[in-house]
């Protein structure tokens, strides 16, 4: 092939050097770009979006019937919820590049993330219907609406919700946008639909999604638990958001007592197998007893601080309503709001704080 004569201006011919250096570097690249290409053909990085098709963890919640669940022992219960959780995310490469893909899970782990969490009551909307017993309240849907506004306020990314009925889920689903997800929403039908959790997807992805069955009311309730990703970071936690019997004539402790615990072999399971942050919230119907049981058998401690070396020392401020997370994990602060725009929506303190995550 004959050679084009050279430009006028042009360089003289490279030394064999710098053909060398050049043909360095270009190889670099070659060899950057296909560690991309084989990253994105094996697996996203932790914390980049999976394929379209992949979701949630597959998970099959089932409600055990009351007979049966009187006669099962909480770890048992626990166990059969949680047996199909999928694994936690991790980084998958080639065979023989694990080298990489520790690097990788180093940087990744070592990557600290703040969030807000909130739990709230919201009071069903069958509560304020005429001649309910808060019939004082605006209707549910407008209330609904105006917690929307609340929880924008805070900054909350996270949201257990108790009570929540199916008008009040389609008006804060409205009110935001669309921005939140929510299990079960309605996906367990309507007895799921009061204990939803809510999450801010622009912050994290659902990997996980189930249910444990408690006692509740004479009957049963699923309690949800989603394993949510951080969507900056790609490192994940545990959220269980529950409401348990309330306290009335009807001789509800027992059903209380076997839900916490079944509760708190739930949060076992998790910490010891999977060991990543665990957060459980919601309606307890307990004050000082619910705290001394969460922080006496697991190492979870409550937002509004307190301590339990052994020797339960609940904290000063308490209501039924409780935040706790694992110690890997650190509160600041926290919010017990029962200000004028909380008292027109519902009749129980609205729990809020930051969380960090080291």
């Amino acid at each position: 092939m004959t050679q084009s004569p050279q430009e006028p201006g042009s360089e003289e011919p490279r030394s064999s050097s710098e053909r060398v250096t050049a043909l360095a570097t270009v190889g670099g690249v070659v060899a950057i770009v296909g560690v991309i290409i084989a990253a994105n053909l094996l697996g996203t990085f932790r914390g980049d979006e999976p394929p379209a098709s992949q979701g949630p963890a597959p998970s099959a919640p089932t409600s055990i019937p009351a007979e049966q669940l009187a006669t099962m022992s909480p770890e048992e219960i626990a166990s059969d919820a949680l047996k199909d959780r999928g694994e936690i995310a991790i980084q998958k490469v080639l065979p023989g590049t694990a080298k990489f893909r520790d690097k990788v899970q180093k940087l990744a782990g070592a990557q600290p993330y703040d969030f807000t969490i909130t739990s709230f009551n919201v009071l069903g909307s069958q509560h304020t219907a005429p001649g309910a017993d808060a019939q004082e309240f605006a209707p549910g849907r407008i209330r609904a609406e105006w917690s929307a506004a609340l929880l924008s306020s805070y900054g909350s990314t996270i949201v257990g919700m108790q009570e929540l009925q199916a008008d009040q889920l389609d008006a804060i689903n409205r009110a935001t946008g669309g921005r939140f997800d929510f299990w079960p929403g309605t996906a367990l039908g309507g007895s799921g639909i009061p204990q939803s959790v809510m999450w801010d997807t622009s912050v994290w992805k659902a990997t996980y999604e189930d249910s444990i069955t408690v006692p509740f009311m004479g009957g049963t309730r699923p309690q949800p638990i989603v394993r949510l990703q951080n969507l900056a970071t790609g490192r994940e936690l545990y959220v269980l958001n529950i409401h348990n019997s309330p306290k009335d004539a009807q001789g509800r402790e027992g059903e209380r007592d076997k839900a916490t615990a079944i509760e708190i072999a739930a949060i076992k399971k998790l910490r010891q197998e999977d060991g990543i942050p665990v957060f459980i919230m919601g309606d307890f119907n307990e004050h000082a007893e619910a705290f001394c049981k969460i922080t006496g058998q697991t190492d979870l401690e409550a937002a509004q601080g307190g301590s339990n070396d052994g020797v339960c020392h609940p904290p000063t401020q308490m209501r039924v309503d409780w935040i706790f997370g694992s110690t890997d994990t650190a509160f600041t602060g926290f919010r017990f709001d029962t200000g004028p725009q909380v008292r027109r929506i519902t009749d129980h303190a609205v729990l809020t704080a930051q969380v960090s995550v080291p």
